[in-house]
């Protein structure tokens, strides 16, 4: 297997690769290294049976596709992952296939979305998620002055601001398995910054919102990922997606990663078993119209 990611140790993926390294070879490719290191490992020797990718940039998105055109699958696909780097285009996608997702506008510059009179409170995010992006609360004109003189050229999206308790829901999956906790947000901090996270308890969970999350996950074609859900009312409303989020501390997150890991690598080497023998037994169909034209 490989890891795709410049942060090997990141704790779920260390606690990943501690349970695959004894029977099976973790190979680590880090898409910030220098070319002739990342040609070194993409292209000698046979492909690795799987690739788990934990990174987000344009580079990690280019390595992952080099390596899904060698026949290699890649948790998340590359598609996937830049999918849900695009606030933009996951609200219209989630909205189009009916999950709640929270009504999305979007604004070319934080300039352009300040020249709107702010009548509301809203949430005004970078339409590109990525680490140390832009998560804010606006309630007026106040509050954005602070933002654009940060982020003038920011391209963002806005969300209504739901009133709730101060705890986000966070959800992931990994495969089938469900793991939940709650969150201090960001926008209920005073630095700013997500606060503890406390988990919850599965059987805590109503059943459709399980289910919500698996929804989630054919719609996007994901296989690690997160929903960011608020609950008004009892009704969920989805406020992002990620792709291959951190899970920390939830317990059993790197044993159902492990097996999702030996599964996709176990569907990959059967599959391109299955594309060798159609593909012999075709040229040997081929082969033997060719002599029975001969004869």
């Amino acid at each position: 297997m490989c890891l795709l990611t410049p942060k090997p140790d990141h704790p779920l993926l260390a606690a990943t690769t501690e349970l695959l390294a004894a029977r099976h070879t973790v190979r680590w490719l880090d898409p910030t290294a220098a070319d002739e290191h990342l040609t070194a490992l993409m292209d000698d020797g046979p492909p690795p049976d799987v690739c788990l990718l934990k990174a987000r940039t344009p580079r990690a998105l280019a390595l992952a596709r080099r390596l899904e055109r060698r026949g290699v699958p890649v948790l998340n696909s590359a598609a996937a992952t830049e999918l849900c780097q695009d606030r933009t285009a996951m609200a219209e996608v989630a909205r189009a296939a009916g999950l709640p997702f929270a009504a999305t506008e979007t604004f070319a510059t934080l300039t352009d979305c300040a020249a709107v009179p702010v009548r509301r409170p809203v949430v005004v995010k970078s339409r590109h998620s990525r680490r140390g992006d832009l998560v804010a609360r606006v309630d007026g004109p106040a509050a954005l002055r602070p933002l654009l003189a940060a982020w003038p050229d920011e391209p963002v999206v806005v969300q209504d601001f739901v009133p709730n308790n101060g705890w986000d829901l966070k959800l992931w999956a990994v495969g089938e398995r469900v793991f939940a906790a709650e969150r201090r947000s960001e926008l209920a901090t005073a630095s700013g910054a997500p606060g503890p996270a406390r988990t919850v308890p599965l059987d805590e969970l109503p059943a459709a919102l399980v289910d919500l999350v698996h929804r989630v996950g054919e719609v996007f074609a994901l296989d690690v990922y997160g929903v960011d859900v608020l609950d008004p009312a009892g009704t969920p409303l989805i406020v992002d997606i990620n792709a291959f989020p951190g899970i920390r501390g939830q317990s059993g997150a790197p044993e159902a990663l492990a097996a999702l890991t030996l599964r996709t690598a176990a569907a990959g080497v059967a599959g391109a078993a299955a594309a060798g023998v159609a593909a012999r037994s075709e040229a040997a169909g081929a082969a033997g119209t060719g002599r029975a034209a001969l004869g």
